[in-house]
């Protein structure tokens, strides 16, 4: 028989190499689950909801209206604008007075008007404020790629108050959520678009803690809303002079396309499907970097230490002795963990990993519950297969729906009866036929002998708990509790004296002296549980009325040769003893002869007072 520790031990291998596993995975592949995580991070968001801008912002939009508007009133394309066009823009706007002016269109080539680049770098020269885009491309071609910086020209440039890079990166799944404040490219580091205008505004370099910045030197963006958070103006109405210059006071005013043509739209948190324009990506980082607000991470050692944690704890407690119990715990602080995340990034932006955690948890957990599943389910088999022949299907149902429980240690105590039955002269006989060679007659008795007392047995819902040559030890109230389990006992006492009568034909000694058979029958509380496990299970039960009712049928010797009044249903060969306790229980439904003394049993301090049943009542 294998040590039970080595068998308990084994429901623990899977799940630890589960947890190994996950904790190896994070280890080595930090970003396994950044796909996932960047879902998360928008549901957050979204749970959050929309919060106003910190920093006075206006877009102006080159949006679909001012493409149709412009060209039907000086029959332009935006598209194509002469930069002498984008001069007045400058200065039209320029003349509200804004703080900053950020061009999110990238001047790379000359103009086709002539003179038109002069008068631009006039305008954002004369204006002192202005922010011009950069811009990396890449182009792919089969298995190679190529990226290329593509600045303003020199003279807007030099013009300019400032330039940055207006490309963002990208996640696992595409979605922009993270600002590179300076790009690394060709040995340098570039600053980014936001990362100017922002030190432009602040009149100072944006001091940002390194700790702050992700291994790739990213800062995620706060998010303020959905497109149109932002104020957002056509720039036909600047341009037609419906948007008085005094809104862009003291502002940021960024420019640049809002239209799906120009492929400037990007996934981002509250997106949606159309995604959001470039230039409004922008100014949510220009306000990030402002407020200060970024979202912070939790230290780098942080996601491995909670995969760790989540692993340790499925573990411990998807093993509790009460499987139910320990799942709903694990469940309660994976929710518990869950909004503890979402409650840290909306009050203190705070990003805590979700996806690792909890998946690891899920895994460990779900691992351990299957091989407890698959161990208990092995367990089952061999109950079922131990004790098909002995319980009815109906009891045997619920030893195994009850597995669990039974499995317990700290089992509590039932209300039960406890019937011993013995054939009188057994062993004598199963000698006298040994000695006779009739051993093959004495197996055919015994096989008809227990068939007829498990039908009787098992049609009052009792549980045969063990079989001794001719000797039976019978349960009624258990597993599960029966509300009548007293009467249950004794109408199956009465059932099984009954079959004792056609089993007199085929008894091997009928000739000599009839088959006679003793039962005894105690109730009380006792305990039952499962024990042992592996190649070994048993359905155990423990308590005092088992060695009473042991007691009480071994009596029946001397009860027998007390003469008994007549009436009732029992055979005369057979002999029924209750004890007082059980006969309280079912005074009024049985006939009983009182006139059996006490006697002293052994291991009992007092005698014990027994009646023997006649019959039933009605």
């Amino acid at each position: 028989m294998r040590p039970k520790r080595l068998i308990r031990a084994r429901q623990w291998v899977i799940p630890t190499l589960v947890l190994l596993g996950a904790v190896l995975l994070q280890g080595l592949v930090p970003g396994w689950a950044d796909r996932a995580e960047g879902w998360t991070i928008d549901l957050r968001f979204r749970l959050r909801g929309p919060e106003a801008p910190h920093t006075p912002i206006v877009l102006v939009a080159l949006d679909e209206a001012s493409f149709q508007m412009l060209g039907d009133l000086r029959g332009e394309n935006i598209r194509t604008w002469p930069r002498a066009r984008w001069a007045e823009l400058v200065e039209r706007i320029d003349a509200g007075n804004p703080r900053v002016i950020g061009l999110d269109v990238v001047f790379d080539t000359p103009g086709w008007d002539e003179g038109g680049d002069e008068a631009l770098a006039r305008a954002i020269a004369d204006a002192g404020t202005v922010v011009l885009a950069a811009h990396l491309s890449q182009a792919v071609t089969g298995q190679y790629g190529a990226t290329t910086l593509s600045p303003p020209l020199p003279t807007l440039s030099e013009a300019a108050a400032g330039v940055g890079l207006v490309n963002f990166p990208t996640d696992a799944d595409g979605s922009v959520r993270r600002l590179l404040p300076l790009y690394p490219w060709g040995g340098r580091l570039y600053p980014s678009f936001a990362l100017v205008v922002a030190a432009l505004y602040a009149g100072g370099p944006i001091d940002i803690p390194k700790a702050d910045l992700g291994n790739d030197g990213s800062l995620p963006i706060h998010f303020r809303g959905p497109e149109g958070t932002f104020r957002t103006v056509p720039l036909y109405q600047v341009w037609s002079g419906e948007i008085a210059p005094e809104t862009f006071r003291d502002s940021i005013v960024l420019v640049g396309y809002t239209t799906q043509l120009e492929q400037d739209r990007h996934p981002v948190p509250f997106g949606g499907a159309a995604g959001m324009p470039g230039v409004e990506i922008q100014a949510n980082a220009v306000d990030t970097l402002l407020t200060r607000d970024w979202l912070h991470r939790p230290p780098e050692r942080f996601p491995l230490a909670a995969v760790a944690a989540a692993g340790l704890a499925a573990l411990a407690l998807a093993n509790l002795r009460r499987p139910g119990l320990g799942i709903a715990v694990l469940l309660g602080c994976v929710a518990a963990y869950l909004v503890a995340g979402i409650l840290l990034f909306i009050q203190a932006d705070l990003l805590l990993p979700l996806v690792a955690p909890v998946a690891t948890a899920v895994a460990v957990g779900g691992a351990a519950t299957a091989e407890r599943a698959i161990l208990a389910e092995r367990e089952k088999r061999q109950l079922r297969r131990r004790f098909a022949g002995v319980m009815s299907p109906e009891r045997l149902r619920a030893v195994l729906d009850n597995w669990e429980t039974l499995l317990q240690a700290d089992r509590p105590q039932k209300e039960a009866a406890v019937l011993f039955a013995d054939i009188r002269g057994f062993t004598n006989a199963t000698e006298t036929l040994m000695r006779q060679g009739r051993i093959a007659e004495m197996v055919r008795f015994l096989t008809a002998y227990l068939d007829a007392m498990t039908e009787a047995v098992f049609a009052e819902g009792g549980v045969i708990y063990d079989v001794v040559g001719d000797g039976l030890m019978i349960l009624f109230g258990l597993p599960e509790p029966l509300p009548d389990y007293a009467l249950r006992a004794v109408r199956a006492a009465v059932r099984m004296a009954q079959a004792t009568q056609p089993l007199q034909a085929i008894w091997p000694l009928r000739d000599q002296r009839p088959l006679r058979m003793g039962i005894g029958i105690h109730c009380g509380p006792v305990v039952d549980a499962i024990v042992g496990r592996g190649r070994r299970v048993e359905y155990s039960v423990i308590g005092d009325p088992i060695n009473t009712a042991a007691r009480i049928e071994a009596h029946c010797k001397v009860a027998m040769r007390i003469p008994r009044p007549s009436g009732g249903e029992v055979p005369e060969e057979v002999t029924i003893l209750l004890s007082a306790d059980l006969y309280e229980k079912v005074r009024d439904l049985v006939l009983v002869d009182e006139t059996i003394p006490p006697f002293a049993a052994r291991g009992k301090s007092e005698p014990l007072r027994v009646v023997r049943l006649l019959g039933l009542r009605g």
